[in-house]
C-alpha cells in the first residue's frame, strides 16, 4: 500500500500555476492552428499572378502544420507530466479546459476568415513564445 501512495504524483493545493495555465492557453492556440493550417492545404488558387500568395501559403502549409502539431504534442505532454490532465481532478482539469478554450477562441479571433484582426487576441498569442520553452 505504501508502494502505491508513493506512486502517486505529488500534487499542490495552487495547481494548476499561471505557468501551467499558459501552457494550457498555448495548446489551444497550437491546436486551432495546426487545424488552420490543415485546410490551408485544401485551398484552390487561380493560375493567375495575383493568386502566387495563395499558392505560396498552400505549398508552406504542411510544414507550419507539422510544426503546430509537434507543439500541440509537447504542450500536452507537460500538462500530462505534471498530472493536469487526469480525470481524477476534475476541478483542475476544468481550469485546464477553460484556458486551452481560451487559446483557441483567441487564435480564431486573431486569424478569422473574415480578415478582422482581433489585435487584442492577436497580443494574447504573443505569450506563447515564450511558453514554448517552458514545454519539454
Amino acid at each position: 500500500m505504501a508502494l502505491l501512495a508513493s506512486a502517486a504524483p505529488a500534487w499542490s493545493d495552487d495547481v494548476p500555476t499561471a505557468e501551467d495555465e499558459t501552457l494550457a492557453y498555448c495548446l489551444g492556440v497550437n491546436r486551432q492552428l495546426a487545424e488552420r493550417f490543415r485546410k490551408m492545404q485544401l485551398w484552390g488558387c487561380g493560375r493567375g499572378p495575383d493568386m502566387q500568395w495563395c499558392r505560396d501559403a498552400k505549398e508552406a502549409a504542411p510544414q507550419a502544420m507539422r510544426h503546430r502539431e509537434k507543439l500541440v504534442i509537447r504542450f500536452a505532454n507537460t500538462l500530462a507530466a505534471k498530472g493536469l490532465l487526469d480525470a481524477e481532478r476534475p476541478e483542475v482539469r476544468q481550469k485546464v479546459n477553460a484556458a486551452v478554450d481560451a487559446g483557441s477562441a483567441d487564435a480564431q479571433a486573431c486569424f478569422n476568415d473574415k480578415g478582422a484582426r482581433d489585435e487584442a487576441a492577436c497580443e494574447r498569442l504573443q505569450r506563447c513564445a515564450a511558453a514554448e520553452k517552458l514545454a519539454g
